[in-house]
């Protein structure tokens, strides 16, 4: 056995040896291990020191089992994120954009607002105010009796009203004129026996005689009528025309009257008045003779006509 083999087993027999040479050589100890590790890079005891308390932070910091499972049921997983995210989605399509809300009013403009409907509610009608106003029904009958447009068209000015009143005859000048027919009257029954040797014209012109003398203005005029409206034809159409203080009457002198005459007196007197630009006053037709075997429904059919008629009374039996 070598010297080193002997040596090795004695020491591993008693180890104390080591330890008594240690301690009394500590400095090859430190030789030793100088060679294996340089002593700088060594952990002196501040270091171990501050190396625990770093450790302890640490370990005051990180999170214990129990933390690791309550942030795990707090936490959200992946179905939870998902479903989220759909919900955020939908919010997106229905929240308003920086846009839209531009166009929202403002205070200024609902104060604006406001304003605007206390003036709307000042002049707008309560429901008293339209209890009073008519119905539809009303409305309609009210339209039913009103005037139209051209109705009112149709009515005279007060100009035109003040030139009538001129031109028609007053109650004085009716009576007058009846007073000259009633003489006229008594004249045509003395003549009635002798008509049959007096021409038409020759009993006209007695006619007109009979009314200068009974003190009216009388006139012959004649009217071409262009379009035939009183004849059917083109003709000449002869007038009797009474004026007295600017009032017009036609007196249409006929030896005789039949009802077929009474439209044509209507369309001389309306083509007087359109070809003069004047109303006619009256129209009084004077004739001896009514050719109808019912003289007095003549009259009043002249009557409604608007055309008075003169003649003899018929003799009493």
């Amino acid at each position: 056995m070598s010297v080193a083999e002997e040596v090795r087993r004695v020491l591993l027999e008693h180890p104390e040896i080591i330890a008594e040479a240690i301690e009394a050589r500590p400095e090859v100890l430190y030789r030793a291990l100088a060679r294996l590790t340089p002593w700088q890079n060594l952990a002196t005891k501040e270091d171990v020191r501050s190396l625990r308390e770093e450790m302890q932070k640490i370990e005051e910091k990180m999170a214990t089992k129990d933390d690791i499972k309550d942030l795990e049921a707090r936490m959200a997983t992946r179905e939870d994120v998902r479903r989220l995210e759909e919900q955020v989605g939908e919010v997106r399509k229905v929240m308003a954009t920086k846009d839209d809300l531009k166009a929202f009013a403002t205070r200024e403009d609902v104060r604006r607002l406001e304003e605007q409907l206390d003036e709307v509610r000042r002049v707008m009608a309560t429901k008293e105010d339209l209890k009073g106003l008519a119905t539809k029904e009303e409305l309609k009958a009210l339209e039913e009796r009103m005037a139209t447009k051209e109705d009112l068209k149709a009515l005279a000015t007060r100009e035109e009203l003040r030139g009538l009143e001129e031109r028609m005859a007053t109650k004085r000048d009716v009576e007058e004129l009846w007073r000259a027919i009633n003489r006229l009257e008594r004249k045509l029954d003395a003549l009635g026996a002798r008509w049959g040797v007096i021409s038409e014209e020759a009993f006209r012109e007695g006619m007109r005689a009979m009314l200068r003398e009974a003190g009216w203005s009388v006139s012959k005029e004649v009217l071409y009528d262009r379009e035939g409206y009183v004849y059917g034809t083109p003709s000449e159409v002869d007038y009797d025309v009474v004026v007295r203080d600017g009032r017009l009457i036609i007196v249409e002198i006929t030896s005789s009257l039949k009802r077929s005459d009474l439209p044509t007196i209507v369309k001389k007197r309306e083509l007087y008045e359109r070809a003069r630009g004047a109303k006619v006053a009256a129209v009084y037709v004077v004739t001896p003779y009514i050719d109808d075997r019912y003289p007095e429904r003549v009259k009043a059919m002249a009557k409604d006509l608007g055309l008075e008629v003169v003649y003899p009374a018929p003799p009493q039996e």
